[in-house]
């Protein structure tokens, strides 16, 4: 198959619009970006830890099977290292 100048034309056009797609994606994530950050400047102001909730958001993210046993691990631990009151 040949490639002529037409079919190079047709390539770079497709191509230029995977990049723009791509360019206005990064946009919208780096919005988002800044209103998840304003949101948590928000939760910050009222008075909430946002260490926290940042942990509690990655927590909800998984499979409460594995954050259940994650958890007995963690107060087993704690209990051999007498940390448990």
């Amino acid at each position: 198959m040949k490639n002529t100048d037409a079919d190079k034309a047709v390539t770079a056009d497709e191509l230029r619009q995977f990049i723009e797609q791509y360019e206005s994606l990064e946009a919208e994530k780096q919005d988002i970006a800044e209103q998840m950050k304003d949101v948590m400047a928000e939760a910050k102001g009222r008075g909430y830890d946002t260490k926290v909730i940042k942990r509690i958001i990655a927590i909800r993210k998984r499979d409460r099977d594995d954050v259940a046993e994650e958890d007995a691990m963690l107060d087993l631990y704690k209990q051999a290292l007498e940390m448990v009151r």
